[in-house]
């Protein structure tokens, strides 16, 4: 690479150039690297893409722990919106199918006694006459 008065001390060498420069400013620009210095640069990046790496993994770790403390909150919360939207819960228990012959429905009831819904009675399931049971029964 040139040197401007290579046999020069720095001082002496900027003071030339100062009094000899046609224009002076201060910019960025691009400066070419020795082979001292690419080098340090490589092991810096080597260093740097390896700290980054180890970095990234803990990252992901972290990530994942809050995934899972985050994901139980999301299913609870969809399931909450299902709900409020239909105003209706699922529940796993034990249904009571009650004939109520007055009315011609079918009561459903849960554990606890409340009333779940109803339909109308189906022709199987109304109460037949006498004569009909009668017959099953002799046969």
């Amino acid at each position: 690479m040139k040197q401007f008065m290579p046999d020069a001390n720095q001082k002496d060498r900027l003071m030339v150039l100062q009094e000899s420069a046609h224009k002076v400013e201060q910019t960025t620009y691009q400066k070419n690297l020795s082979v001292d210095d690419l080098s340090a640069r490589r092991e810096d990046l080597a260093d740097n893409c390896i700290k980054l790496n180890q970095l990234e993994d803990e990252l992901a770790d972290i990530k994942a722990g809050f995934k899972d403390k985050t994901d139980p909150l999301k299913i609870k919360n969809k399931t909450l919106l299902t709900e409020i939207k239909t105003k209706q819960s699922t529940v796993d228990g034990t249904l009571y199918h009650v004939s109520n012959m007055e009315d011609g429905m079918m009561e459903t009831y849960d554990n606890e006694g409340f009333l779940i819904g109803s339909r109308r009675l189906r022709p199987e399931e109304k109460q037949g006459t006498i004569f009909s049971l009668g017959k099953t029964v002799n046969q």
